[in-house]
């Protein structure tokens, strides 16, 4: 027996057909250009892009520095000092790091340098005694290099850091009390004149940061060690 043509479509099916949809007529086109612009396009409200946001956040810091030198800097005209150059008693240089008001684990770290020849020190013994208490701190003058006085350029430099403490001021006083400290001692007790000095760890910086602009060479070797200059000198 063939089935009828009616059983061929089940209940599903019939409950499952969609309505004809309405034509666009009369609807509002989304891809019509004239409905994306204009006062009556909807309003996208998606998030902004990293790099936007950050070039926005250095817009508003340029416009608030600007707005404090607009605003402000005629007021810190009352302040201004004449530059008065420090005096020839004055030989501590003393180095902070800032970086404009943004935290910075480096902005504590105070360095203070000063010349061994323009230090109290009471002798060439004690001179000698200090560089070596300095140690690797206390770095030999480059021959040929601008120096404030010839002297201080022969007895070198002797530099400081320290960045322990959570305070810059709180370096700072280490480090110019650690200088006392080395003074002091320099000046008193034995002289160790028959230690010699260690050049070796400034001149492991001075290759580091290539301030030496050539190498050792066979014109650097000593022409008295040669066996002419010895016959010679002993003539």
């Amino acid at each position: 027996m063939r089935p009828s043509s009616s059983s061929l479509f089940t209940a599903s099916a019939r409950s499952l057909a969609r309505r004809p949809q309405a034509s666009f007529s009369g609807a509002r086109d989304p891809l019509d250009i004239a409905n994306t612009v204009g006062p009556s396009a909807p309003q996208f409200d998606f998030p902004l892009t990293r790099p936007t946001l950050l070039k926005l956040d250095k817009q508003r810091q340029i416009l608030h520095y600007l707005r404090l030198e607009h605003l402000q800097f005629p007021e810190l005209v009352a302040f201004r000092q004449p530059f008065t150059p420090p005096s020839s008693k004055a030989v501590v240089r003393v180095r902070h790091q800032h970086y404009q008001g943004e935290p910075h684990p480096a902005s504590r770290k105070v360095t203070i340098s000063a010349p061994v020849a323009s230090l109290p020190l009471d002798s060439p013994a004690a001179r000698h005694k200090f560089k070596l208490l300095a140690g690797p701190r206390w770095t030999p003058a480059l021959p040929g290099a601008a120096a404030r006085q010839q002297q201080a350029q022969d007895e070198g430099e002797v530099k400081l850091a320290c960045e322990m403490f959570p305070s810059e001021r709180m370096n700072e006083k280490w480090c110019s009390d650690t200088l006392d400290k080395l003074v002091n001692e320099a000046n008193s007790g034995d002289s160790f004149a028959d230690v010699p000095l260690d050049p070796r760890p400034a001149r492991a910086r001075l290759v580091k940061s290539r301030k030496l602009k050539r190498n050792v060479s066979l014109r650097d070797f000593p022409k008295e060690w040669l066996p002419a200059a010895a016959a010679a000198a002993s003539k």
